[in-house]
């Protein structure tokens, strides 16, 4: 967004200063996001592309200039591809299209889920050799275009504010989402995948980051989603998590935060016909909130804390490995990876049929080992 605002001020500077070589500049319409969906009729097996072109008067104010307008306009247009959909609007526009500063592109669930294969639809932003390699990659749950006409309070574009709201979300846990840049690799490979998913139902502001899209490798559709605690179980076995858990406790709750995660992947049999993976999970804990009152620096005490976190992440993580494993049956916990790294040998008997095919991962055993260290349990001590 940076770089979009600085080529925004400089054309508005050149345009004030009559300077010989602003007209290239002027005459290109910067695009910020790019919403698809699947139109109400699809009988003729179109798409429906939303495209938010930057209103520079809107995100800045110059002297002399009222630049009270709204930082962006969308539009929208119906074609049989996406290329074709990006001609019909720059034919409504008295400037060129520019999409080298788009920051997110946003699609429905609908359009991945029976119509077309997420390669397919995004082929063309692959190929454009000025395609900004950055651009975040995202489903809606339901409507993409709608995503794109949020009011934000602190940022003039709605792009914009889906590009941060994502950003945030995947640091706050130690992740990055996935960009076009490392797509590629997925399709190429026939790797399974995820992408953030966003809806605007359930948020007060309008737009809630709700779960991942899981994609199939086999054939780049949206095969389901992870969310409440399957979502939870499934950050907490990423190699680095930072993020809390909140816990039963007798008949009150505890929650803790959980600064520093890790988990490892070890494979205990070498079997490609039975194969077993361990997931060795070590949590630093801290007890930020409880109702319970007792003294948890007694011996006691701590190991009750200790014996419930276990348990709680326990079940998560095995919610999440049951959902993926035997209800989608496609490998997004990582252990292709271990295979090709750690045990390129075995990883070769079995690629071709990996999540797909015979599909070994659905039988792959799982086992786990949750190790808590609560660092800190509070300064509550009970006085009676």
């Amino acid at each position: 967004m940076k770089k979009l605002l600085v080529s925004i001020i400089i054309t508005s500077f050149l345009f004030l200063t009559g300077c010989w070589d602003s007209l290239e500049l002027e005459e290109r319409a910067f695009l910020s996001g790019i919403a698809i969906d699947l139109p109400h009729d699809n009988t003729n097996q179109t798409l429906n592309v939303t495209e938010q072109i930057v209103v520079p008067n809107g995100l800045i104010t110059l002297p002399a200039s009222s630049g009270t307008g709204k930082g962006f306009r969308n539009i929208v247009e119906e074609g049989r591809t996406i290329y074709e959909v990006g001609d019909a609007i720059e034919k409504q526009e008295d400037r060129k299209l520019d999409g080298s500063h788009i920051e997110i592109v946003v699609i429905s669930d609908e359009v991945v889920k029976e119509e077309y294969q997420l390669a397919d639809v995004v082929d063309v932003f692959m190929r454009e050799k000025r395609m900004n390699r950055e651009v975040i990659l995202s489903i809606a749950e339901g409507s993409a275009g709608e995503l794109l006409y949020i009011e934000p309070q602190d940022v003039k574009l709605p792009s914009q504010y889906l590009t941060q709201l994502i950003i945030g979300n995947y640091r706050s846990v130690g992740g990055d989402p996935q960009r076009f840049g490392n797509m590629q690799q997925y399709f190429i490979n026939n790797r399974s995948f995820t992408l953030p998913l966003l809806t605007t139902e359930g948020s007060s502001t309008g737009i809630d980051l709700t779960g991942l899209a899981v994609f199939s490798g086999d054939n780049s559709k949206m095969i389901g989603a992870l969310k409440d605690d399957n979502l939870e179980g499934y950050m907490i076995i990423q190699p680095m998590y930072n993020g809390s858990v909140t816990t039963k406790l007798d008949n009150t709750y505890a929650t803790f935060h959980i600064p520093d995660g890790k988990t490892k992947i070890k494979l205990k049999n070498k079997d490609p016909e039975n194969l077993h993976f361990e997931f060795e999970t070590f949590l630093d804990a801290e007890l930020v909130e409880t109702f319970y009152s007792e003294d948890f620096f007694a011996h006691k005490n701590m190991k009750k804390l200790e014996s419930s976190l276990e348990t709680r992440v326990k079940s998560l993580i095995t919610g999440t490995i049951e959902k993926v494993r035997d209800e989608y049956e496609t490998d997004i916990l990582g252990l292709a990876e271990h295979l090709i790294t750690k045990e390129p040998k075995i990883w070769k008997q079995v690629k071709d049929d990996w999540d797909y095919g015979e599909n070994y991962f659905k039988d792959v055993e799982i086992t786990l080992s949750v190790n808590i260290d609560i660092k800190e349990p509070g300064n509550s001590v009970d006085t009676d």
